[in-house]
């Protein structure tokens, strides 16, 4: 089934997200366009406003909460208006199989939208565990055949098919087998950012339970027992996708766990998000600190799509202020006294990076 948690998904080019009320008036105004009412093979002959938010109440919400159709918005990755709409329906388990259909609206055309959109399309089928998935064209939608074969579809022989809308009508068979995704592990030049595994407990608690580690962290110097709880709760944030929104990876430096980094969103609409790190103060110097927060910074903006990532640290902590700088985020404020942490009040330094500022 497919899984709603994953949505949105976002790449440089587009995004892909569950309808809403507000994209009614643009949907219906995009489906009177010549060449969509030509090749969409819409279920419906024509489209309100009013028509389309019934099909987002009555048939889009409830079939995403089952898993068996995803009716979806294609969204401008950033201001997130509608631009059109990709659908995943006829999912079949035992198989693993589901087909793609798609439309742009007019206003949108020429900007790469259908080809981004069938790349995240591909994406949320695959991480729904999902193994193939096909798409249909007629053979006079030479924009769409093109589009199709820059997304890796294969093209089949032309047959006789019924289309949604319930025509019988002569299309071109398209298929992708589809790879498991993953963004971790992620490999740099020294380091390998990986999921938190049930035994890194133990390595974490040696970083993690210095006093001199704690002293700008929130928490107390971690016990044994504290470290396998926490651990426990990292284990649960693979993806900002997910319901849990938050990526969360050990660091490894030649097969030895040095410390670990953590991405979250704060705003998930608006694609902001946060970043945290520690590392274990005896690697310092040698820049892999560095490395490991600019790679976690590489996949918030190249693979999420975020708008803006921040840095919250104490004030005192000269060094994670330096590799922010280092890593290009800017500091933009700092806040005195706003945390009573350890008895006694700290500052607190804000540091943020904007996808145009890379």
């Amino acid at each position: 089934m497919l899984d709603q948690d994953l949505l949105p998904l976002t790449n440089r080019r587009a995004r892909i997200r569950p309808l809403r009320h507000a994209d009614a008036e643009v949907y219906a105004a995009g489906t009177e366009d010549p060449l969509v009412r030509q090749f969409a093979h819409l279920p419906e002959d024509r489209y309100t406003s009013a028509s389309v938010r019934a099909v987002i109440d009555q048939v889009a919400a409830p079939a995403l909460d089952r898993g068996d159709l995803a009716v979806l918005a294609i969204a401008d990755p950033r201001t997130d208006a509608f631009a059109g709409s990709a659908v995943v329906f006829d999912v079949d388990e035992t198989r693993g199989s589901a087909e793609v259909g798609f439309w742009v609206h007019p206003a949108h055309r020429g900007q790469g939208l259908s080809a981004a959109a069938l790349e995240l399309s591909a994406e949320f089928a695959a991480r729904s565990g999902l193994t193939t998935l096909t798409a249909r064209t007629v053979p006079a939608n030479t924009a769409s055949r093109i589009v199709l074969g820059r997304a890796g579809f294969t093209e089949g022989e032309a047959c006789a098919t019924t289309a949604p809308s319930g025509q019988q009508v002569q299309t071109v068979p398209w298929s992708r087998r589809l790879e498991q995704t993953s963004h971790l592990p992620l490999v740099t030049d020294r380091l390998v950012l990986r999921l938190h595994g049930v035994d890194d407990a133990s390595a974490l608690h040696r970083i993690y339970s210095r006093p001199d580690v704690a002293r700008f962290l929130l928490d107390e110097p971690w016990t044994l027992a504290g470290a396998e709880e926490q651990v426990a709760s990292r284990r649960r944030r693979t993806g900002l996708e997910g319901q849990s929104g938050a990526l969360s990876a050990v660091i490894e430096h030649e097969d030895r766990l040095i410390g670990d980094v953590a991405l979250w969103w704060t705003g998930r609409d608006h694609r902001l998000a946060e970043i945290g790190w520690v590392v274990d103060p005896g690697q310092g110097g040698r820049g892999l600190a560095t490395e490991a927060v600019r790679a976690m910074l590489d996949l918030a903006f190249e693979r999420y799509g975020a708008h803006r990532v921040a840095a919250q640290m104490d004030a005192r902590n000269t060094a994670s202020a330096r590799l922010a700088e280092r890593v290009g985020m800017h500091r933009e404020a700092q806040l005195r006294q706003d945390w009573w942490s350890k008895g006694e009040w700290t500052d607190t330094v804000i540091f943020a990076m904007l996808a145009s500022d890379r």
